[in-house]
């Protein structure tokens, strides 16, 4: 089957980058949490965000516990310490917690949504 330019996805949840024999590079898109329940609450789609993410990262035979880089962005720089503390309570059990940056993004796409996160992971060969 093939795909024309017009039917192509417009972008992929995670690409994965081959660094040689020692394992691959997998960087994810930016996730949202637009669920109606969450709206407006930061740790809990802060949860969920990780939640979505730790699918994608075992699709590619790889866990939360190899991320190594995330970015946030926050619709208000005032919702940090809800969302540190979602991060830190997922990140708990981590061996080396992964390098963090979070922005002041100002608005996010969906009504009630706090925060996106990416990250990029490290999925050593196995």
């Amino acid at each position: 089957m093939s795909t024309s330019h017009e039917n192509r996805p417009r972008f992929s949840p995670a690409r994965r980058v081959p660094l040689g024999p020692s394992g691959d590079l997998l960087f994810l898109s930016g996730s949202l949490c637009v669920d109606e329940d969450a709206r407006d609450n930061i740790e809990l789609q802060t949860r969920r965000i990780f939640e979505r993410i730790a699918r994608v990262l075992g699709k590619h035979g790889a866990s939360l516990s190899d991320i190594v880089k995330t970015t946030a962005f926050l619709a208000d720089l005032a919702d940090y310490d809800g969302f540190n503390r979602a991060r830190v309570e997922i990140f708990m059990g981590a061996k080396e917690p992964p390098a963090s940056t979070a922005i002041g993004a100002g608005s996010l796409l969906g009504v009630g949504t706090r925060v996106e996160i990416e990250a990029v992971a490290f999925v050593p060969s196995r």
